[in-house]
Formats: structure tokens, sequence, C-alpha cells
């Protein structure tokens, strides 16, 4: 069974976002986390569930980060692999 959903295996970045994610349409953040866990080269994902494209989920491979523009938007979730484990 995936651990995504613990809180503790995330590190959570507001009004932050990763460079040249790829974009997926999800429900939810726990979908968004699990399908990072998934790919071994996932180092976070950037979580934007208002966005007009319904893309709401970016996963990046890079710990490439810029500040957004838009207070209260995206939120960027560094993955913990080791507490994955």
């Amino acid at each position: 069974m995936l651990t995504a959903l613990n809180p503790d295996c995330w590190s959570a970045r507001e009004d932050v976002h990763g460079f040249g994610g790829i974009p997926h349409k999800f429900s939810t953040l726990a979908e968004c986390q699990s399908a990072c866990v998934s790919d071994s080269s996932c180092v976070a994902v950037d979580w934007e569930p208002s966005n007009a494209d319904e893309n709401s989920c970016w996963i990046l491979a890079s710990h490439a980060l810029g500040v957004t523009t838009q207070k209260g938007v995206i939120t960027n979730y560094e993955v913990n692999r080791p507490c994955l484990s």
C-alpha cells in the first residue's frame, strides 16, 4: 500500500511552483501525490485545484522552483521518498 497520503512524507510550500512539470487532471491532491510516488523520477508536485485548464497537478522531475505571482493558488509538495518506505 502506498503511503503517499502520509503528510510527514511531503514538504509543502505555498505560493511556490516548479518548472517543467507534466500536467495532469486529477480531482484530489491524493491522486496527484500517488501519481508522483508511482513515478521514480518525480521529486515534487505542484497542486493548483482552481486551474482554468483543469490541469490541477504537475509532476516535477526537477527541484527548480519559483515564486508564483498569484497568492493562495499553487502549492508545491516535495516528496521525501525515504519516508515512504
